[in-house]
């Protein structure tokens, strides 16, 4: 009987589980192999528990003691397990979405707002590229601090690096899988293991643009606009499968549903990855028209 209990016991914590799975963010970030590694684990930290507090029951049997309470004990650790779980499953949960919302909202390069490291004033902008022109800083830094929160300038250096070595990097330096730190340190050591003239070593050794440049401003992105968008679209965009999209005029009457990103993309004359990206960053124009993720079943 006693080993009955502790398989319902198993199977129980194990069904609350998978109950409260978080579910899978379909925005690039690759969590499903963490989450299953991560499962395994705790699912072992269970298993140990229980087997060892089977040790424990069987103990307090032999000796007489009270087996209930000896149960009581082991469900109350499952419980506290199972809820430590969740409140980590949530915490991770707000995480990536905090990530995921600071890489669009990155991107989409929207409203932004600037401030002064050193006087702390604060200046709003209705674009990265407003920003950059009247505070006359580099695009490139503002991506850097809000993605890295340099407040050193490394793009300079590391383009000027790769083009004076002749090292191809991806096609943006901030998109590389290597932070702009990595990026730049492993520049500055090829200019001793590259193949290139001692002349040529002295004139990069010598050159101002080798150095980050210091700034003296931070950026958070505002971006309500898109805020709100993933507010309405949330658990669409969290869910995988198919989603339905509908085609909308400027007084937002729906011109017709489509059943897939494929149907859309078809009607569209576009590729799916292109109408993904259009959804993902609401970039939704179609002429005089715009697309949307659909709310309804069809």
């Amino acid at each position: 009987m006693l080993k009955k209990f502790f398989n319902i016991m198993k199977k129980n914590a194990k069904l609350e589980m998978k109950e409260n799975e978080v579910l899978e963010l379909e925005y690039n970030l690759d969590i499903k192999q963490y989450e299953e590694e991560n499962k395994i684990v705790e699912d072992k930290k269970k298993e140990n528990i229980i087997n060892n507090n089977e040790i424990e029951v069987n103990d307090n049997f032999y000796y007489g003691l009270d087996i209930d309470e000896s149960e009581r004990n082991i469900k109350l650790k499952i419980d506290e397990i199972i809820t430590e779980e969740k409140t980590q499953a949530i915490s991770e949960d707000i995480f990536r979405e905090e990530e995921y919302l600071k890489e669009i909202k990155i991107k989409r390069a929207q409203s932004i707002k600037a401030i002064d490291i050193y006087s702390e004033v604060v200046q709003e902008f209705k674009t990265h590229i407003e920003c950059s022109k009247k505070l006359k800083v580099p695009i490139d830094y503002i991506k850097e601090n809000l993605k890295y929160g340099y407040t050193d300038y490394l793009g300079q250096a590391i383009n000027y690096l790769s083009e004076e070595l002749n090292i191809e990097l991806e096609s943006s330096y901030i998109e590389s899988s290597k932070t702009p730190i990595e990026l730049f340190n492993i520049l500055n050591n090829k200019i001793f293991t590259t193949k290139i003239s001692e002349h040529k070593i002295d004139e990069i050794l010598s050159s101002e643009k080798i150095e980050p440049i210091k700034m003296h401003y931070r950026f958070e992105c505002i971006d309500k606009e898109y805020d709100e968008y993933f507010k309405i679209y949330k658990d669409i965009i969290k869910r995988g499968g198919k989603k339905r999209i509908e085609l909308v005029n400027k007084n937002d009457e729906v011109i017709k549903r489509f059943k897939s990103l494929d149907d859309c993309a078809m009607y569209l004359s576009k590729e799916k990855s292109e109408v993904v990206n259009m959804l993902k960053y609401k970039h939704t124009k179609v002429g005089r028209h715009e697309i949307r993720y659909s709310l309804k079943l069809l």
